[in-house]
């Protein structure tokens, strides 16, 4: 997803200066979106911005694709690539098991266990990647979570673990294929905490951060059934509304659930991808409905400096984001694009956001008139159904601000604009 990436310190090996580096080639470029970019690149969106997050080696094809979208040297790139691909992989080509002497007690060296919020006892463990030709290479001590049943106490614990030992555990049987993960015994997952590959999935996300909860439905108080670590490629069938989570990475909120195999779902908000644009939204557990209708109204005060509240209401609406048509570039006041002016998701029944159109880079007057836009999003990329426009007069020293022509046909950069990721260009 193009939301805000989490910072890359180039220092810190060859993966993360890779990343570092290809994002700064696309700033270079003019920092283009990723969605332009999959437009020349011909990957998707996510992949590319999968590509530049440093969580693992994209697979050379991406690279390249990438490089080559935002004009670089893709023989240099090529070299560069085929350096970290060999960084990354050497720790992984020594004798995954240790002598026994130094495997000592499971409890002490030989997993990582956590106790999570909830007081469930959570085994990690290092796993080792086949190799495949072309393929993203692991992250060095990349770890993945077994939730294995209730901790004898609260709190959260940490032990330090090889991850030879842990793959010897798991490969003498410690674990076994297939256990069951989280509190409620709803969901499975393979013995590295990732859920067995789905057939056909509709689209993928990856699970980031602490990992991804499975629950039984689309309502934060609903059971969680599994937890997927940090890492897990995760294959949907759909997506449904459901209650609003923060994403962790935009820091905006998302209302979208993604729906599994089995009928449970992931919030959007914990991993990253997206559906494909055309899919619709469908049913699932405590599902909310989807917003259909929206209106708009705007208050402005005579002034001077033509501020205006813009306001947006409509049943079942939980996100709106708001977009206005002007010239971004005082040097060219004849090209006029959409931009957003606010992404809001609150309790509140109407959602509102304060516009000062005197500071834009190529200022708008009192009493001109100004397209805006409102549109009921599910999260930050994806603009819904129920839409409005409207022609706004700006507010001046003795006149008040007003609407005129309201519509309900948004043409999509509007709405895409309106409910874009507030940190993409």
């Amino acid at each position: 997803m193009a939301r805000r990436e989490r910072p890359l310190d180039p220092a810190a090996g060859p993966l993360e200066s890779f990343a570092h580096d290809l994002r700064a080639l696309r700033v270079s470029a003019g920092e283009p979106t990723y969605r332009q970019l999959a437009q020349i690149a011909g990957y998707s969106a996510s992949t590319l911005s999968e590509a530049a997050s440093g969580v693992r080696l994209p697979t050379l094809s991406v690279a390249l694709a990438f490089v080559g979208a935002c004009g670089g040297d893709t023989e240099e790139w090529e070299r560069r690539w085929k350096e970290v691909h060999g960084a990354v992989r050497a720790p992984y080509e020594a004798d995954p098991c240790p002598p026994e002497e130094n495997a000592g007690a499971a409890g002490e060296n030989a997993a990582a266990v956590e106790h999570d919020a909830g007081g469930e006892a959570v085994v990690k463990r290092e796993f080792l990647h086949a190799e495949v030709p072309n393929e993203p290479a692991p992250v060095p001590r990349e770890f993945h979570s077994i939730v294995i049943g209730p901790a004898a106490s609260g709190g959260r614990t940490r032990r330090t673990v090889a991850a030879a030992t842990a793959a010897c555990l798991l490969a003498a049987g410690f674990f076994a294929v297939g256990l069951t993960v989280g509190g409620q015994g709803g969901g499975r997952a393979d013995a590295g905490g990732c859920p067995a590959p789905a057939k056909n999935p509709k689209f993928t996300a990856t699970a980031y951060g602490e990992g991804a909860h499975v629950r039984s439905g689309a309502a934060l108080d609903r059971p969680t059934v599994a937890t997927y670590a940090p890492g897990c490629v995760i294959g949907f069938t759909g997506f449904c509304i459901g209650d609003k989570v923060t994403d962790r990475t935009a820091g905006i909120p998302d209302s979208r659930w993604f729906i599994l195999p089995d009928g449970h779902v992931v919030a959007s908000a914990v991993v990253h991808g997206n559906p494909p644009t055309h899919l619709a939204p469908s049913g699932c557990a405590a599902a909310r409905p989807v917003p259909r209708r929206l209106s708009l109204k705007a208050i402005g005060a005579p002034s001077r400096d033509s501020r205006v509240v813009l306001t947006a209401t409509g049943p079942n609406v939980q996100i709106v984001g708001f977009a206005a048509y002007y010239a971004g570039d005082p040097a060219s006041p004849e090209l006029r694009l959409w931009h957003q002016i606010g992404l809001i998701g609150e309790s509140a029944s109407s959602l509102s956001v304060t516009w000062r159109p005197d500071r834009l880079p190529a200022p708008v007057h009192a009493g001109d008139r100004v397209p805006v836009a409102a549109v009921a999003c599910f999260g930050g990329g994806a603009p819904g159904e129920a839409a409005v426009l409207a022609s706004l007069r700006l507010p001046g020293p003795r006149t008040a601000a007003s609407l005129a022509s309201p519509s309900t046909t948004v043409d999509a950069s509007a709405r895409e604009a309106a409910c874009k990721y507030p940190s993409a260009s």
